[in-house]
């Protein structure tokens, strides 16, 4: 019950504080893919960076200050530049295999490590800073000639996970020999659900489509502080590389409260 709870009382903090402020509020909808790194596979090996990937969903809200000018030190103009986002992402079941030198050997073990599958879902809440290049209310002004509007975006998360293996040479649970050695030590696995935390930097860019609606996309970079996201725990074995993931995303962003600061 643990994870559902905390997920409501974000969602009604988030709702709360949105109804206590005046600012521009914007939402966004996005759908993308999702390369997730982890120890499946060989680091650096092409297959393993591209093949393991999922769908990625997400839901955004944005809160901007570039129509409250009169309420800021017109001397700092830092303001019409950046949102605050906070964002819900989900990642559906990220497909994991072996990839790379040791998973081609003809050898027996090779053909464990072929035969291992596993999948991760994930919950991600964070809160994003988004800096953009070009004046917030330059770009949103209906007459403005600016059509793009790129920016940087770094940020925290925290994860809510849950992952899974299987073998297609037997049961693992039953028999842990049809696993390569390494994953048979003790204390090798850590199959089921987690929870860690995990930062991201990204870049992006809006596309205004009309007064109140932009396309957006967006490519970002996370990681994470654990290394059991996918059930193999690395302290056991080699490689000791925590997880971290490429997100690429493209959506739909709708401006609520639009009002043009140059006549607010």
């Amino acid at each position: 019950m643990k994870t559902p709870i905390t997920i409501i009382l974000f969602l009604i903090v988030s709702i709360l504080e949105v109804k206590a402020q005046h600012y521009t509020h914007d939402i966004g909808a996005f759908v993308g893919t999702t390369s997730l790194q982890t120890d499946y596979g060989q680091r650096g090996n092409f297959a393993s960076e591209w093949n393991n990937n999922g769908k990625s969903f997400a839901i955004a809200h944005y809160l901007s200050f570039y129509n409250r000018t009169l309420r800021w030190d017109p001397n700092n103009v830092m303001h019409n530049h950046l949102m605050v986002k906070t964002e819900l992402h989900y990642l559906s079941n990220s497909k994991l295999s072996h990839h790379g030198y040791w998973a081609k050997k003809k050898s027996y073990g090779g053909e464990q490590l072929r035969a291992m599958k596993g999948t991760v879902r994930m919950l991600n809440l964070g809160v994003n800073l988004e800096f953009f290049l070009r004046p917030l209310e330059e770009y949103v002004y209906p007459h403005s000639n600016i059509s793009f509007n790129p920016f940087f975006t770094f940020g925290v998360k925290y994860a809510f996970y849950t992952n899974s293996l299987k073998s297609d040479l037997g049961n693992w649970r039953e028999d842990k020999s049809v696993l390569p050695q390494k994953y048979t030590l003790e204390n090798a696995l850590a199959i089921g659900s987690g929870e860690t935390f995990a930062i991201t930097i990204g870049i992006g860019t809006r596309y205004k489509l009309t007064e109140k609606l932009d396309l957006a996309f967006q490519y970002n970079y996370q990681y994470f502080f654990s290394d059991k996201i996918d059930g193999l725990k690395a302290e056991v074995y080699e490689n000791k590389n925590n997880e971290w993931l490429l997100n690429i995303q493209l959506g739909i962003v709708y401006h609520l409260n639009f009002s043009s600061p140059l006549f607010y």
